[in-house]
């Protein structure tokens, strides 16, 4: 049987419309589905965690924030996960390059392979793709203070621009794998995926199942810095500048001169102090054939990086 576990809140009307597309084409295929949907923060992990081992697979269907929950409940299990592209960045499913399109993903469950991926945490709360601590945990908490329903990219638009001018940036003191690595002002990264938000590939080199978070720190005390690091950060030429640090590592502690917000998958996420580490579980995923020497990093040996 699979397992699909919808997020309400998730995606618009036309792709709340394709569930029932992917729920007959998984039907046609002579497989049984049970669907569950979601009330509240926190219980997609409660209800994934309590699944038996089994099922053949979980699809999620949903945004990143979905597929943490989910992922939490399911480390360590043999059942693997689908990630559906549904919310707004889907930023796990275009790492994978999983489509959109009902009758593909069932290609997927058919015929796709079962990876392992690594699984942060970060004060004791899982995450799988990426956080931000800093200005890109304050653009999140404004978002989430106001936010009622779906959100698009115009979405972000206010809280970007109000946290550009009005962000005081704070000084942090990081330390990884017990050295100090950075003790000055500006943002920091930590990623377990390259992709971030409209493309970006701030935490360039990632890759999720080998066994080490990537960080990058951005040496930052006012804005015009942070416009140049953006730069550098669209060609992928930001970890070879100076004022940037990119490390990779398996336990890291960050620690700023004031509370200050993070986010955690596209969440709002604890404020520092923050005690950042590799999580022993792995998670299984269902992701495409491989269709090229590349794999799944298809950007490997480009020129840019």
């Amino acid at each position: 049987m699979i397992q699909i576990i919808i997020n309400p809140r998730s995606g618009s009307g036309i792709r709340r419309g394709m569930l029932s597309e992917l729920k007959a084409a998984i039907r046609a295929r002579g497989w049984t589905c049970s669907e569950y949907v979601t009330t509240a923060p926190g219980d997609a992990t409660r209800f994934a965690a309590a699944l038996g081992d089994d099922l053949q697979s979980v699809v999620v269907w949903g945004g990143d924030g979905t597929v943490r929950e989910v992922a939490a409940g399911l480390v360590g299990k043999p059942i693997p996960l689908l990630a559906c592209p549904l919310g707004t960045e889907n930023l796990l499913a275009k790492e994978l390059r999983i489509p959109a399109q009902p009758q593909r993903l069932v290609d997927i469950l058919v015929a796709g392979r079962v990876v392992d991926c690594d699984l942060g945490s970060v004060n004791g709360r899982s995450f799988m793709l990426i956080m931000g601590i800093g200005f890109d945990g304050e653009v999140v908490r404004r978002l989430a203070s106001v936010r009622q329903g779906h959100i698009t990219h115009l979405s972000y638009f206010w809280p970007i621009w109000r946290t550009f001018w009005e962000h005081d940036f704070p000084r942090m003191r990081i330390q990884v794998e017990g050295q100090e690595v950075f003790n000055d002002y500006g943002l920091a990264f930590v990623g377990n995926i390259s992709r971030y938000a409209v493309g970006l590939r701030i935490c360039r080199d990632a890759q999720f199942n080998d066994g080490l978070l990537d960080l990058v720190v951005f040496s930052c005390r006012e804005q015009t810095a942070l416009v140049l690091h953006a730069a550098w950060t669209l060609l992928r030429v930001h970890p070879l500048k100076g004022g940037v640090i990119y490390r990779r590592f398996k336990h890291c502690h960050i620690e700023t001169d004031r509370p200050v917000p993070s986010q955690i998958d596209g969440d709002v996420g604890p404020n520092t102090p923050l005690d950042i580490r590799m999580e022993t579980g792995k998670l299984r995923l269902l992701v495409p054939p491989s269709r090229g020497p590349n794999g799944l990093w298809p950007w490997r040996g480009d020129s840019i990086v």
